[in-house]
This record gives structure tokens, sequence and C-alpha cells, in this order.
């Protein structure tokens, strides 16, 4: 049925009803596409926090502690970008937007981040790399430091907040009314979050975005990466590095990770900001249909590179792949030791309450022989009594004495094992063993 639409005026009064679209063709590979990518997005960023963070508070990592924050505050921007996903994918399966006009802003702003801060932090990254290799000692300790890195992010934080306005202005929920029904006084909507600003502010603002967030970061990584093997190379021809081979193994290393990071960089965001200035055109040459399928897959290569950067960073850098295996080795030794020194605090209780018993079990037989031994027998069966000692005197049986003499024997025996085995168990080389098995 196609949908006829109706002015605000003519329905002032009526009951509102959501109008979903079903979701079928060309919207269920676009819903399918985002979907995966936002699940990929997730797993990818949650798995870089889980090496990076907990390498930010050891001390022995040899990787500059400002590179681990950039690349968590990455890690962080991209999640706030993927929750922001989930809202434009039940807006694509749904086929209306369902949530308030402040859910739009903050979907947007996220968005916006993903323009602005990813590549804000790539280029720190590479700006940081430049200057712990190729610059002064005082350089050097000013870029792997932490406070000042701290500082970088939450002055670029402020500036894009501060570029970000007309999003903040021109952000709202656009209503349709569809098929009013007079006689029953209801009217389908269908709703959609937009950035809607005068046309002098878009264009402004997207030249100002493309400027600062695609051709300034650009030229930055690949000037700042590049010149790292310039200057190894000059460094290898002066000293002794070129005969150990290590100065050739860290260009080649410096210039795999600029072409890869160039190449995800220029592959993601080119089609976007190219379609961005391009879109009245292409309006002209293609079907509306078509346009709009073009214009979702252009969009989701932004969300793509929200998975490849951190990626690229935490993978391609082998002193975080080291220091995270190398901390991992070590909960494993510790976690190893508790559990034996737990076990080995359990058997040392059971073996004390085996000796407990054991005593306490002496102790009642030997209580019990006194009182036999000395008990008074009464007067009427006296005869019995001589007649029952002579028997027992005359049979082969062993005594009360030697009975209890045994038994003591026997738990002095087992004390002494117990002890031996305590000492066997406390010797140090033989914890040792434990833990090397």
């Amino acid at each position: 049925m196609q949908a006829t639409f109706t002015e605000l005026e003519d329905v002032q009064n009526y009951s509102q009803i959501y109008h979903y679209l079903p979701l079928q063709g060309y919207r269920v590979y676009v819903a399918v596409s985002y979907i995966i990518f936002n699940v990929i997005g997730f797993v990818v960023n949650s798995w870089v926090l889980y090496v990076i963070f907990p390498l930010i508070f050891t001390q022995s990592v040899k990787v500059p502690k400002s590179i681990l924050f950039y690349i968590m505050t990455l890690c962080f921007s991209d999640l706030f970008i993927m929750i922001g996903m989930v809202f434009l994918v039940s807006d694509f399966i749904l086929g209306t937007w369902i949530f308030s006009e402040k859910a739009c802003t903050t979907y947007l702003i996220f968005d916006s981040l993903n323009k602005f801060m990813a590549p804000i932090i790539a280029l720190l990254i590479s700006r940081t790399c430049y200057a712990t290799v190729c610059l002064n000692k005082k350089y050097q300790e000013k870029a792997a430091n932490l406070k000042f890195a701290l500082l970088q992010i939450l002055l670029c934080f402020v500036l894009v907040m501060i570029v970000l306005w007309p999003v903040f202005a021109y952000t709202g929920v656009v209503t349709f009314y569809l098929n009013a029904n007079h006689t029953a006084k209801s009217v389908l909507i269908m709703r959609k979050c937009s950035f809607q600003p005068p046309p002098t502010i878009e264009t402004g603002f997207n030249i100002v975005a493309c400027i600062a967030n695609y051709a300034i970061p650009l030229g930055g990584i690949l000037y700042w990466y590049m010149s790292v093997p310039f200057f190894l190379r000059r460094r290898a021809e002066t000293t002794l590095v070129k005969k150990s081979g290590i100065s050739e193994t860290a260009i080649k290393k410096i210039i795999s990770t600029a072409l890869v990071l160039t190449f995800v960089y220029v592959l993601c965001w080119s089609p976007y900001w190219i379609f961005l200035f391009a879109h009245r055109k292409l309006n002209t040459n293609l079907s509306q249909r078509t346009l709009v399928i073009f214009s979702y897959f252009i969009h989701l290569l932004p969300y793509i590179s929200c998975s490849a950067y951190p990626m690229i960073f935490t993978l391609m850098n082998r002193a975080i792949q080291h220091a995270h295996a190398q901390m991992i080795r070590s909960h494993r030794r510790r976690i190893k030791s508790i559990t034996d020194d737990a076990a080995r605090q359990f058997r040392q209780s059971l073996r004390y309450f085996e000796r407990t018993r054991i005593f306490s079990r002496n102790a009642t037989s030997i209580s019990q022989n006194s009182v036999e031994r000395y008990a008074v027998p009464s007067t009427s069966t006296t005869t019995n009594i001589n007649a029952s000692v002579t028997a027992s005197l005359m049979s082969p049986t062993p005594s009360l004495d030697s009975e209890t003499e045994q038994e003591n024997q026997k738990s002095e025996k087992e004390e002494s094992l117990c002890l031996r085995e305590e000492n066997f168990n406390d010797d140090p080389q033989n914890e040792v063993s434990e833990v090397s098995l």
C-alpha cells in the first residue's frame, strides 16, 4: 500500500500509531552487515582493553605509557560509537526512530566522535612514536609522560565539542504523518533522527571536519611515521647498529605499520568524504534506491575503522604483545602458588586432626584400663572374680598392659611418619619441584 503523507494541522488531535516497516529487500542486507560489524567492534575493542588496561599500571612495560593511554582512549571512544550504532541498527530493523530527541542527539554526537576522535588519536600516536625515537631526551620523556597525554586528550576533546556545536543546535526527530483515518481519528507516524542545519552552516561544518579529521591527520601520520625510518637509517650509518640488523628490522616494522594504517585510513574515510560532497551530483545520475543503498554501505566504512585501528596498534606492536604474555605468565604463577599453598595448608590440617583423634583414643583407652585394674569387686561375687582371674591367667591372650603398649607404639609410629611427611613437604626444594611440574 502506498503511503499518503498528511500535514500536522489535519491530524492535530488524532491518535498516533507507529508505522513499522517490514524488514525485507535490501534493508535485510544492510541490517545484517551493520549488526555483524557492531558485534565485531564490541568484541575487538573489549579485547584490546583487556590487553592494554593492565599494562598501564605495570612498571616493567617498555612501551611508553602515553601510547598505551592513547590506545585505551581510542577503545573507549570506539565503544561509545558502537553503543550509538545500536540506535542506528534499531532504526534499520524497525524502519522508524522509537527513541527520544535526547537519544537522537546522543547518537549523532557519538557518530561525530567517530569522525573526530579516532583520526586525532591516530595522529597523536604517530607523533609520540616520532618524538620518542627522533627527538632529544627531554622531548622523549615529555612525549612518553602519561599526564601530558591526558592533557592532550582533554584539550582535543574540548576542541571537538566546540566544533560540534551545530550537532547540538540542529539535531532533532522529524515526524512524518501517513495514511490518516479520519473516521477512527488515527494516523500512522514515522519518526527519523536527523541533522538538519542551514545549508551554509552544513557546508562550513563539513569542510572544517574534512580538513581537521581527514587531511591533517593523514598528512601528519604519513610525515611522522615515515620520518622515523629515515632517522634510524641515518643513525645506523654513524653507529654499529647496522651490523646487528636491529636498525633494518625496526625500519621494516615501522614502514609496514605506516602502510597498513594509511591503507585502512584511506579505504575507510576517502569514500565517505567524497560521497559527502558529491552526493548531490550523484543524486541526478543514480536512482533513489541505488543511492540509498550506496550511502548506507559507505557510511558503514568509518564504523569498520573502529575495529581496525585498535587491532593495528596492538597486534603490530611486539612490545605490547610481549608485555601482555609476560603478565599472563606472572598471573598464572601467582595463582598456582596460591593453590599450592592452600593445598599444603589443607593437608597439614588433616594430619593435625588425625593426630588429635589418635591421641584422644589412646587417652580414653588408658583411662578405661586404669578403672578396670583398680576397681573393688563386691563380696558376693568374689568367687566368680577369682575364677575369672585364674582363667585369664591360664589363657594365652595378651595382657591389657601389652595391648596398651602396642597401641602406644603404633601411635608413635604414625606420628613419626606424619612428622617425616611434614618435613618432606616443608622442604623448599620439593616446593620448587611441585611448581615446576
